[in-house]
Order: C-alpha cells, then structure tokens, then sequence
C-alpha cells in the first residue's frame, strides 16, 4: 500500500502544471469582485491581492495580474499603489526564479517609497531584496538589507511588519554557518510571532529553529521544533514550512522506515501547497532512500518526478524571463516617456525663467537709472553730513582746549596775582605781629600757610589746563613733566619709554592736546582705580602709525561687564580716539591689572588736519 501511495504522488508530481495553476478560493473571490468593479483605485487594490494570492502557486499569473495593477495606479497616478504593485511584481518575479529583475523591481519601488514617504514600502522593498540575494546565497548581502529593513521597522515602530524579517535574518545566519546568531534573531523573530499571533511567520520560525538546533548538533531539540511547527501548521496553507519540518524530521530521525515516513510526509505536503521547490528536495531525497534500501525502482521513479519538477521550475523561469524582458520594455517606455516629459517641462521651465529674467534685468536696469540721481545726491548729503559733523567735533574740542587756556591763564593771571599779593601783604603783618602779638601771629602764620597751599594749588591746576612744556617741547616732554609731577608717596613706582618722537617732529597742536589728554585720563584712572605699585607708560611713533600703552599691576577689570554703565572717562578717550582715526584696546581682566593701547594711523591724523 506504501508503494501504491507513493506512486500516486509521483504520477500527479510528473504533470507539475496541473496543480500548479489551480487558483484559491480567495482568488475566486477577488476574480468577481475585479469584474465587477470600476477603473479606479480599488480596481488596483483587487490587482495587487490577486497577484500576492497567485504569487506562489502560478508566478506567471501573478506577474501578468501586478503588471496590470502597476498600468493602472500609474494612470490614476496612484502612488502608494504603484509602489505596492512593484513590490508585488518583485516576489512573483522572485518565486518565478528570475533573481535579477526582482532586486531591479524592487529597488525601483524603494526609490518611489522614499520619494512619496511610504515607510512600509521601504520595509518591504529592503527585506524583499535580501531575501532574493539569499536565494542566490549572496548571504552577506542578504544580511546588509534585512538588517536595515529591520532597523526601519524598529525606527517606525511597526513590529508587524519587523516579525517576519527576524527569521529571514535567522535563515541568512544558518546559511552562512553563524548557528549562535542564527538562534538569536530567529528566537527573537518567534517571541514577535507570538506577541502578535503572526501564525505564519511563527510556524517558519519554529521549523527553522528545528534547522538550528540540527545544525547545532541538538536533534531532539530540533524534533521538538519540528514537531511544533507541524502541529500549529495543521489547516494552515504553509507547505514551505511543512516540508522543512517533514524533512528536517527524516535526517533527524534513527530508524530508516522513519525517514521514509518523514520524506513521503514532506512530498505530499509539498504536493498540495503546490511547492514545486518542496516536490523537487523531498523527491531527491527520497530517491537517495530507496537507492539506500535497494529500491532502484521506485529511486528511479522518484527521480524522474524531480526531473520532471525541475523542467517545470526551468520552464517558469523561462517564462518569467520573458514576463521580464516585456516587462523591462515597458519601464524603459515609460521611463522615456517620464524622461521627456521633464525634458520638456525642464526646456518650458528654461523658457520661463529666461523671461522672468529678462524682465528682471530690464527693471533693475530701470530702476537704476531712475535712482542713479537719488543715490548719488544721497552720497553726496551723507559725506556733506560727515564734514559737517567732523567739523562740528573739531570746533567742539578747539574750543575746549582754548577754554582750558583760557581758564589757565585766568587762573595764573588774575587768581595767582591776586594770591602772591596777598601773600606778600600777610608776609608783612606777620613780622609786625611777631613783634606785638605772639597769639596772633600764630594764626596769622596759618592763615598764610593757607595761602600758599592754595597758590600751588592754583599753579598746578592752570598748568594742567595749559602746560607749558606741551605747548613749547611737545607731547613727549608735557608727558614727562605730568609724569615728573605724580605724588612721590613710595607707593607707585612710574616709568616711560619715548622712541621715535622729539621736539623737532612735532604733529598738529590740536593733536597733541587730544592724545596728551587721553594720557592724562589713563593715569588719572591708574591712580584712583587700580590700586597698583608699577605703571608703565610708552610711546612709539613708527613711520605710519603712532601707538601708545600705558600698563599697571593694579587690579584690573572685567570691559564687557561695564556694558553702557562704563565711565565717562572712557567714553571721552574713546570718541577722541575715534576723531583721530584711531583705536581704543582694553587688555584687562580682574586681579591681572590693565593693559591699555592707543592706536593712531598718522595718515589719519593727516586726513584730519
């Protein structure tokens, strides 16, 4: 009866293309409602499921059915499912052995999933790259796509779709001999499987961990396996698994009356998933059994239904190459149709742009012509205004340095006249009250000890508002003098360097003034601020640039704290300087004293005569 059995199997297996265009019952369905509906989006929707529906029984038909969905999304321009009917294309040019043209297929409906912001495409597309690469057992490429597929599912947060790819990558691993890795993922693809009731997908996982622990070197773990995933498989259209596991189980098993069991078990269920693949390993392995037992009958038999099933898969191959090559036609029509179409909006566009540029140009050119005049009278008030202003502040400062004088020589004329005559009046009363009054000369004596405190008073105060030495022997000479004229408590220790300047070079007096006064500022602000015991002062005039610093070991301070709160002492030497031409540089920091530097470009101050 075994042998009865078994011949019914071979003789159905001879003839592979009368089981292997027998359509579902959900093909049926889908075959009603695509007559009944209308040229538009669901139409393509029906399509694209009766093509996955056809994908592993009749490759052919599914690619004839996804080559229709495709035509129509694009005429609907339909996006989303003209991406999904070259998804679909891919797996049905895939399961019809045509490698080449199903990563091409696929990798074009990747570029229209990025384009369009479909993530579930870009999922799909990647693991159905991969698992094409491992059909060919390019397994490290294979693993390059899953992997990012996997990545993507994980980034989107969509598990559903991640489940599946998880035992792709465990089945790439066990490929490439990489048995730890391959337990890995395919344990962690079935915790999904279950977690999501993905019934399908659990059942792969379970009959390739079967392979894993085989492979491992564990059989009655790999039994188990088997086992379980007979027993989810049972009512369930899986006969890729079902053969795995009916085959697995013939290796593992001891006794050869069990193997043959296993191996009839794996070709009847290859049999009716019509897993042509399936019919083609469980025929060679059984025909390797018989010859074993001494059956070269029924190992002919069982190799003659494996040749017949592998002309059958060569012949769909074949057909599915032509599919292919009408296919490619079609998308290089189409992609030279897309490609003049942009050409000939590109050249539209090209024209347009030219104009609009045209048009721009002439209105610019307009517009210069007729606010040519403006600007230039508008250059012409702005450089009127700086002159004006420019004049404004040398007028501002002549006249406070010839009040300076003025008040100077008021002071030492008419105050430091009116002082030595009182001097010289108390002088006498003291020594006739020295000879009458001894009381009385005492506060006389004071009083006139008063005066004279208030005459060098009055001297150095019209000698700082007009110094003589400045105005006779110049900057470098007023500078020593008001140096020479620092209180000598012991405390601050001053020196100064001059190079380059003498009193036969001399600049403009107005100049002079002005730097000789920022001087005065910084050491006034040396002595009443920075708490230091060494000031350091220099003055070097190069051929083009005059530069001054005055340094101390005071306390410093921090310039960007100051912000608009800082001292009108600063504002005033940085507006002079700013007449000048020149530049105000602050070196300081707390508790590392200041560095001031003075920066005068001597064309400036010429510019400015």
């Amino acid at each position: 009866m075994k042998n009865l059995y078994l011949l019914f199997f071979l003789l159905t297996a001879l003839v592979p293309t009368t089981w292997a265009q027998r359509p579902s019952v959900r093909a049926d369905s889908l075959q009603r409602l695509l007559t009944a509906s209308r040229p538009d989006t669901n139409r393509v929707e029906y399509l694209i499921q009766l093509a996955w529906d056809r994908t592993d029984d009749n490759p052919l038909a599914a690619i004839r059915y996804g080559r229709r969905s495709l035509r129509l999304a694009r005429q609907l321009h339909f996006a989303t499912g003209e991406c999904r009917s070259l998804l679909m294309l891919g797996w049905a040019f895939m399961r019809a052995g045509n490698y080449p043209t199903a990563v091409q297929t696929q990798l074009q409906a990747r570029r229209l999933a990025e384009r369009v912001g479909f993530a579930g495409g870009i999922i799909h597309a990647d693991n159905a790259v991969g698992y094409a690469y491992a059909e060919q057992g390019n397994y490290p490429l294979a693993l390059r796509y899953y992997l990012r597929a996997v990545a993507q599912a994980r980034h989107q947060r969509n598990y559903i779709l991640m489940t599946p790819i998880l035992g792709n990558i465990g089945q790439a691993y066990l490929m490439a001999g990489q048995t730890d890795s391959a337990r890995y993922y395919t344990l962690e693809g079935y915790k999904y499987d279950v977690r999501f009731r993905d019934r399908h997908s659990e059942i792969g996982d379970l009959s390739l961990l079967g392979d894993v622990e085989a492979r491992r070197g564990n059989p009655a773990a790999a039994r188990a396996y088997y086992q379980r995933s007979i027993g989810r498989a049972r009512g369930m259209p899986v006969s890729y698994a079902l053969c795995r596991s009916y085959l697995g189980l013939a290796r593992a098993s001891g006794p050869p009356d069990q193997a043959l069991r296993y191996g009839q078990l794996a070709l009847r269920a290859s049999h009716e998933g019509g897993y042509a693949k399936g019919v083609f390993e469980a025929s060679g392995y059984l025909a390797r059994l018989y010859a074993a037992r001494g059956n070269p009958t029924m190992a002919y038999r069982l190799l003659a239904a494996a040749v017949a099933t592998r002309d059958s898969l060569f012949s769909q191959v074949k057909m599915a190459q032509l599919q292919a090559l009408a296919f490619s036609e079609q998308m290089r029509q189409q992609e030279l149709a897309e490609r003049q179409l942009r050409a000939s909006s590109a050249h539209r566009q090209r024209l347009l742009l030219a104009a609009l540029g045209l048009v721009a140009v002439v209105a610019v050119f307009a517009y210069l012509l007729l606010n040519r005049r403006r600007l230039r009278r508008e250059v012409e008030f702005a450089q009127e205004r700086q002159q004006l202003e420019r004049l404004r502040v040398q007028g501002i400062l002549e006249a406070e340095e010839a009040e300076r004088r003025r008040i100077g020589g008021d002071l030492h004329d008419g105050v430091g006249q009116l002082l030595t005559a009182a001097k010289l009046n108390l002088h006498a009363l003291d020594e006739d009250l020295c000879r009458q009054n001894r009381s009385q000369h005492i506060l006389l004596h004071n009083a006139l000890d008063v005066v004279n405190e208030s005459f060098r008073e009055v001297r150095s105060i019209s000698h700082n508002l007009m110094p003589t030495a400045l105005m006779k022997q110049g900057l470098a000479q007023a500078v020593r003098d008001f140096l020479g004229k620092v209180p000598p408590d012991g405390r601050l220790i001053t020196s100064l360097d001059v190079t380059g300047l003498d009193e036969n070079d001399r600049m403009e007096p107005l100049i002079e003034n002005m730097l000789f006064r920022v001087i005065q500022e910084l050491v006034q602000n040396v002595l009443k601020h920075a708490q230091a015991t060494e000031l350091t002062l220099g003055i070097v005039r190069h051929a083009d640039e005059l530069t001054v610093l005055v340094a101390d070991n005071g306390v410093g301070f921090d310039p960007a704290a100051l912000g608009d709160e800082a001292g009108i002492g600063l504002k005033n030497l940085e507006s002079r300087m700013a007449y000048l031409g020149g530049r105000v540089y602050f070196d300081a920091m707390p508790g590392r004293g200041t560095t001031v530097t003075l920066g005068l470009p001597l064309r400036a101050v010429r510019a400015a005569r």
